[in-house]
């Protein structure tokens, strides 16, 4: 007897599992067209990620998505990074992981992007879009251990996971997914071009199936508890003819029709009439109506994504199939469509009585005979005596390719990040917050559209410590032209200064007084805080500012110190970082680095804890003969004035430093208040002439820098 439905193929499989798949096989041809959703893989299973012994690790043909199996991770390491919003310190932990991901159980070429909790973790053009160290090892029987996990394991307890195709990560930083192991997927591509459907069938089978299937699938993943689990849906999704020809399973060798004489029909081992044929058919609700097949669509991400094929009006069963393979849209309809179509055309069943001549038709052959029109199958051959009893159903034709939708989804934005542009940013408590720490402005921005946290590494005496960007890009750039001193009183309308932004897709806007009284505006430019209220776009991230109200925040001492080339940016808590620095580092150099080299560095002065220097300085000279100098208080711990009565210390005292500096000696005192009488008697040993009166307000970290007057004690 010959038969499709075989399982003797067992023993060139090897055992059990290979009878497995014999049987799968042969009974995807007697019953594929009537039986229930097949039991292989599910469509989904590749996408949920697993860290459990005993996971079944697929075998990846072609290019498809997989989350993987987590064979090897450490413990979570976590890392702090002190900051502080509006000058506030702060103690902020972050964490990251290293962890090994296996990918596929026969070696592939290359992994493509990798996605995390469904964003973008690798893109197309391998560039990483949040910090982390990788490695991929593409499962060869000689790849080497990982030293990360040898290193951690021990070499003697480390495997090399030969065989296995390996995604390792070290210190992957977890803080885009709220500190924790993100759910990774992978686009995983094990061969350089589409495999054919008789490719995956040989390679899964050990070579035991030998297909004639030339049909290609962008990609197909081979999993399951056995063989035939992992192949069954390409052979019944796909109609593929197989038969046990007692060595292996392989495809018919020639399928012309053999045209069968009407006296051969009907034969008999004992000379009894016989049936000419038996023909039956089955009922229409023996058939589905309707069938839906699930599969991976490239177009949308390798999302699965469902065809529907539908057989004329009438109701019916629906029949569900999943298929684990990566088609287009149009090809998934088509296929949906023509297995439909096969179910339909395998109501009919033939079976015909044929003499020993005839004994060499085996399963897969074809023949046609006048008294049943059309082209017939050969599914089992049963040898009766003399007599050859053949099992036939139609041989179905694929219809034409029909267009299909696999509807839409939103992107993911794949920018590659380029250089980050970096500034530090001593500044006069720009945010007008209460007195805290010494500390700096880190602003952070690069020409290209796409942002997201990264990593910097701060060094400041001789100490390194880790922090990062903020969320947000900042609004940076750098004068192309130089601004010109102006008094800080007065809007300055006489002065402009050209701006060219880091990121040319940035736009900076006018504003109005009003605006501009609130604090619109604000941004620091070399060292001086400056306002701007008119904005003159000059070209691709180009703008002229006009309007400006100079030294806010009592920086008009660098408003003469201007040079072309130096920093700009918009003041904007949410686009900058904060960063603590102890009081004992002013003067100290402190830079700050990204992982790609960019750097920015200043000599720190603590500008945020400087008391502002006095304003309105007067001197005049008494009846007798005294010095009496006044001054008004200005505090750093805020510019407006909002009781109109005094600015708020801003220290733990009040105190000053002044000094008369003539051409005979320089006199030095200390005041509690904001005015001093220098005594006739001291002005004297000062020598007469000029001379310079400078009052410096003592702070708790710093004194101001001073308020300066030229007298004459002539």
């Amino acid at each position: 007897m010959a038969t499709l439905v075989l399982s003797t193929v067992g023993n060139a499989l090897g055992g059990p599992v290979g009878g497995a798949i014999g049987a799968m096989i042969g009974q995807s041809f007697d019953q594929q067209l009537l039986s229930p959703a097949s039991r292989g893989p599910r469509v989904g299973d590749l996408a949920v990620q697993t860290s459990s012994y005993g996971t079944q690790i697929p075998r990846i043909y072609g290019a498809m998505r997989v989350a993987g199996s987590v064979v090897w991770a450490t413990d979570l390491v976590e890392s702090e990074e002190t900051a502080g919003a509006k000058g506030q310190p702060d103690a902020v932990y972050g964490y990251s992981v290293s962890l090994a991901v296996a990918l596929s159980s026969r070696r592939v070429g290359a992994i493509g992007r990798i996605w995390a909790d469904g964003k973008l973790l690798r893109g197309a053009e391998g560039d990483f879009k949040v910090p982390t160290t990788f490695r991929f090892y593409d499962g060869s029987e000689d790849q080497p251990i990982d030293p990360l996990i040898g290193s951690i394991e021990g070499i003697a307890s480390t495997p090399a996971y030969r065989g296995l195709a390996l995604a390792v990560f070290e210190n992957l930083e977890l803080a885009e997914f709220g500190n924790r192991i993100p759910f990774m997927t992978f686009e995983v591509i094990a061969d350089a071009e589409a495999p054919t459907i008789s490719a995956i069938l040989s390679d899964a089978s050990g070579g035991a199936i030998a297909a004639s299937a030339v049909r290609i699938v962008g990609g197909f993943a081979a999993y399951g508890r056995s063989i035939a689990e992992g192949v069954r849906p390409l052979v019944d999704c796909f109609g593929v003819n197989l038969f046990d020809d007692g060595s292996g399973l392989r495809s018919p060798n020639d399928q012309t029709p053999v045209a069968l004489l009407p006296d051969e029909l009907g034969s008999s081992a004992d000379g009894r009439k016989a049936a000419v044929l038996e023909r039956e058919q089955l009922p229409v609700r023996a058939v589905p109506s309707t069938l839906r097949l699930t599969y991976y669509d490239p177009e949308r991400d390798y999302q699965s994504g469902e065809a529907r094929a539908i057989a004329g009006e009438q109701g019916g069963s629906e029949a569900q199939l999943e298929l684990p393979a990566v088609l287009s849209a149009d090809a998934a309809k088509s296929l949906a469509q023509q297995m439909l179509a096969r179910r339909w055309a395998a109501r009919d069943r033939l079976i015909l009585r044929l003499p020993p001549a005839r004994s060499t038709l085996e399963p897969g052959s074809v023949v046609q005979c006048a008294e049943a029109p059309g082209s017939w199958l050969i599914e089992k051959s049963t040898i009766d005596g003399f007599v050859n009893i053949v099992e036939l159903r139609p041989l179905w034709e694929p219809a034409a390719a029909l267009a299909g939708d696999g509807g839409r989804i939103v992107p993911n934005e794949d920018v590659v990040q380029g250089p980050t542009s970096l500034l530090l940013i001593d500044a006069a408590n720009p945010f007008d917050a209460e007195a805290g720490a010494p500390g700096v402005l880190i602003a952070s921005s690069s020409a290209d559209a796409g942002w997201s946290v990264r990593p910097l590494t701060v060094s400041a005496s001789g100490q390194i410590f880790l922090a990062q960007t903020a969320a947000r890009k900042s609004i940076l750039g750098r004068a192309v032209s130089l601004l010109a001193d102006a008094e800080p009183f007065l809007i300055d309308e006489t002065n402009t200064v050209d701006i060219e932004l880091v990121d040319a897709q940035q736009w900076l806007t006018s504003c109005d007084e009003v605006a501009l009284a609130n604090g619109a505006n604000l941004a620091v430019l070399g060292k001086e805080l400056v306002q701007f209220g008119t904005v003159t776009p000059l070209s691709e991230g180009r703008f002229r500012l006009s309007r400006l109200l100079r030294g806010r925040g009592g920086t008009e001492w660098a408003s003469a110190a201007h040079a072309i080339d130096e920093g700009f940016c918009v003041i904007d808590a949410s686009s900058l970082r904060a960063l603590s620095l102890p009081p004992w580092m002013r003067g100290a150099s402190v830079s700050v680095a990204d992982r790609d080299g960019s750097e920015s560095s200043i000599t720190f002065s603590g500008e945020a804890v400087r008391p502002l220097s006095p304003a309105g300085l007067s001197a005049a000279i008494d009846a007798s003969g005294n010095l009496v100098l006044k001054w008004i208080r200005r505090s750093r711990s805020g510019f407006v004035w909002v009781d109109e009565i005094d600015a708020p210390i801003g220290e733990s005292r009040e105190e000053y430093r002044v000094t008369v500096t003539g051409v005979g000696a320089t006199l030095e005192y200390t005041s509690e208040q904001s005015s001093l009488v220098v005594p006739a008697s001291d002005l004297a040993s000062a020598g007469g002439g000029p001379a310079t009166v400078e009052v410096r307000q003592l702070g708790d970290w710093a004194a101001s820098r001073p308020a300066q007057l030229a007298i004459d004690l002539s």
